[in-house]
């Protein structure tokens, strides 16, 4: 027999290491090669957003904030007061110029004035104006209907509602007297306003507010009722009884009481506080209507209790009569 030895199997196997070895060299030959290529440039980052293009109304604003900086409104004149249902006899008149000193033409102003009210609470109006080719503005109110004590104001016309606008163009505002009296002030008035002392006990009418109209060039009289029961009573029944007694003699009455709002003070110093609050209701002497109700509140010093409380009621006799000149 004859046996046959496979002679081929180990140059087979190196054959097969050499190849291995061929295709390692290859490989790294290749990955060299891929190392030396340059890699490619990072992605640039996206560029930086452009600021946002300001809004309209943005622009606007800027724009008007610049323009009245500096700007100066001044009250050439204004009128005297006037009466009640009567025309003010000359119209306020504005001067404005720019941060330049030069004559603002073509300016918009608003003025903001008293329209009406009632009682104590003042409701204001406006109106837009512009001034001319001298940067003046001539406003003449309508006629009054209301008696009023307040001011007027001019100020540059805000563009917007926003706080910014709104203050600034405040800032630059000035202001005149706007003074109507009551027309009632020229007919008879009479006075039921009884003072009280600290005990809450009604003492007399009050002969403060008494002086005061009478100074005041208002025809007045103290109530021909001499008991302060009535401010216990209805206005309704007060007018009528007084009206029953006067008939057509009196135009106006003015009824209330002035009473402590706390007992008098010692203060540290020795002296002595008081302070009085008075409660007041003008009726028209004609039909009952009541024109006007307020509360008034006074305090003032002295050396004692009474010298305390008796500079007081000159005080809130003054403070009321002239809100009842200019409100009722």
């Amino acid at each position: 027999m004859i046996i046959l030895i496979n002679k081929c199997r180990p140059i087979a196997l190196a054959a097969l290491l050499f190849s291995a070895l061929l295709s390692g060299a290859h490989a790294s030959k290749k990955g060299a090669k891929s190392a030396e290529k340059p890699l490619p440039a990072p992605v640039e980052e996206a560029a930086a957003e452009e600021p946002e293009t300001p809004s309209p109304d943005g622009i606007e604003q800027n724009e008007f904030l610049t323009k009245i900086s500096g700007i100066a409104l001044n009250v050439v004149s204004f009128p005297k007061q006037t009466v009640k249902h009567v025309p003010f006899p000359s119209a306020y008149t504005l001067l404005v110029k720019d941060a330049d000193g030069k004559e603002a033409a073509g300016m918009s102003i608003t003025v903001s004035y008293p329209a009406s009210r009632s009682d104590d609470a003042i409701v204001y109006d406006t109106a837009v104006l512009t001034t001319d080719e001298n940067g003046r503005i001539d406003f003449m109110p309508a006629v009054p209907t209301a008696s009023f004590d307040e001011v007027l104001s001019f100020y540059p016309t805000p563009v917007n509602s926003n706080p910014e606008t709104v203050e600034a163009a405040l800032a630059a505002s000035v202001t005149a007297p706007y003074k109507v009296r009551t027309d009632l002030a020229k007919k008879s008035g009479i006075l039921y306003v009884f003072d009280f002392d600290e005990n809450g006990r009604a003492l007399t009418n009050s002969r403060y507010i008494l002086r005061d109209f009478i100074n005041s060039g208002v025809r007045s009289g103290n109530s021909p009722i001499p008991s302060p029961n009535y401010l216990n009573k209805s206005i309704d029944a007060l007018y009528k009884t007084t009206r029953a007694i006067v008939g057509d003699s009196a135009g106006f009455m003015v009824s209330g009481s002035i009473k402590f709002a706390e007992p008098s003070e010692r203060r540290d110093d020795g002296t002595y506080t008081s302070t009085l609050v008075a409660d007041i209701v003008c009726i028209d002497m004609r039909n009952g209507e009541v024109l006007y109700k307020t509360r008034q509140t006074a305090s003032e010093t002295g050396t004692s209790q009474y010298l305390a409380a008796e500079a007081c009621r000159k005080k809130i006799a003054s403070q009321t009569v002239r809100a009842i000149l200019y409100g009722m």
